[in-house]
């Protein structure tokens, strides 16, 4: 690891303005990553609408965006809001759209700006008449795709008689109109074994099928250009481009969307071990994110105290990850050291005694979880990989 190039301030500087502490975000990781997915989705012939509640950032979609994302995909009323803001040309409602206010609002949007797209799930018949009731009936249909689940999942149709049920249902009615199908396979499981990866692919040929089937009994609205077949987190992309990606044509175009996100920031835990490229080493997406911390103490041999703990870095999918600290512009290796408790602002670190760092320097710590990474951080730097900033990132959660 080599000193920091004195040519132009590092973040680390005492006049770089960053306090301790951040969120780092290395830009050309994060452009690797945006490459690497678009040019993914352009061999399989599939489109991608990136989730943008990983971090609800304008300034991370525009990586996205840049490389040919379809659109951007969204979980909630106030993300869609933040994404329309910023310019959104297409937007994704990868959820069940039940805010009557927030319905007239789309619908607003949608007739004042004939550019604009949108669309949400249903999943229920009472999901169908609340729409209706919000929505002007002199106004544009609202596009949406029925959303299939699986026993033990979480939202969508259970069964095909729901599937058949609220299809009748989107067909007959004025204001909404049915183009596609969607479901979610992070649910399904959390593991890339054959087994796993079996479950995976036979609940996404599941949704195939009632999807064939739907489109057979004409309930696919006829004004439409194409039809759209929507799934993907960042664990099974690849499954998802192959299993809808096969399905090409139902009376219109079918266009398969990935609605992956984790991917752009990526960590050093969950999708570090289960993404299909997860792996750097491999050619695979790079971690992007760094957290760095201050030793506030070394009260014991071995035990290293840092100024950073839940409130800054994520915790339901593992602990972080010492990664090495900083001493005399150099980044060393912090070997055999792990976290093994975190408080609000504080991390435990345990390290071999006598190889600990030093009160005040900065340790840097790899994640797990990107979702819970950037709501932690409403303002992240960005910094080349010689850790010169180059920009800011906000997020709006």
């Amino acid at each position: 690891m080599n000193p920091d190039d004195g040519a132009t301030p590092t973040v680390f500087e005492p006049g770089s303005g960053v306090a301790w502490p951040a969120l780092l975000l290395k830009e050309p990781a994060l452009r690797h990553n945006a490459d690497l997915m678009a040019r993914f989705c352009a061999e399989r012939g599939v489109s991608l609408a990136p989730h943008g509640k990983t971090a609800v950032s304008p300034e991370l979609w525009e990586f996205q965006e840049r490389v040919g994302a379809w659109g951007v995909s969204v979980a909630t009323p106030a993300q869609a809001r933040v994404f329309r803001r910023a310019g959104a040309r297409r937007i994704l409602m990868a959820n069940q759209l039940v805010d009557p206010a927030f319905a007239a609002w789309v619908q607003a949007e949608l007739a004042g700006d004939r550019g604009f797209e949108f669309l949400c799930y249903v999943d229920s018949v009472a999901g169908v008449r609340l729409l209706e009731a919000a929505l002007e009936a002199n106004g544009p249909a609202l596009p949406v795709l029925l959303e299939v689940g699986h026993p033990g999942g979480r939202t969508g149709c259970r069964t095909a008689a729901a599937v058949d049920e609220v299809a009748r249902a989107v067909a007959a009615s004025a204001v909404l109109a049915l183009v596609g199908l969607a479901g979610y396979e992070g649910s399904v499981s959390h593991s890339r074994d054959p087994e796993a990866l079996g479950a995976v692919a036979a609940y996404l040929g599941d949704v195939v099928g009632h999807f064939e089937r739907v489109a057979g009994a004409g309930r696919l609205d006829g004004r439409a250009s194409e039809y759209l077949l929507s799934a993907g987190g960042s664990l099974y992309f690849d499954v998802v481009a192959e299993v809808f990606g096969a399905v090409r044509e139902a009376g219109r175009p079918v266009r398969t969307v990935l609605r992956s996100g984790a991917y752009l920031t990526h960590d050093h835990g969950l999708y570090r071990r289960l993404s299909p490229l997860g792996s750097a080493a491999d050619g695979g997406f790079i971690a992007a994110g760094e957290v760095w911390a201050q030793v506030l103490s070394v009260p014991e041999p071995g035990l290293v105290i840092l100024n950073a703990g839940r409130r800054d870095v994520p915790y339901d999918q593992g602990l972080p990850v010492p990664l090495g600290y900083r001493r005399d512009g150099v980044l060393r290796p912090l070997e055999d050291a792990e976290v093994f408790e975190l408080n609000d602002q504080h991390a435990f670190v345990r390290t071999a005694a006598g190889a600990e760092p030093a009160v005040g320097e900065l340790v840097v710590l790899g994640t797990s979880h990107p979702c819970t990474l950037h709501d932690k951080w409403p303002r992240a730097v960005l910094v080349d990989d010689a850790y010169r900033q180059v920009g800011t990132v906000h997020s709006y959660f």
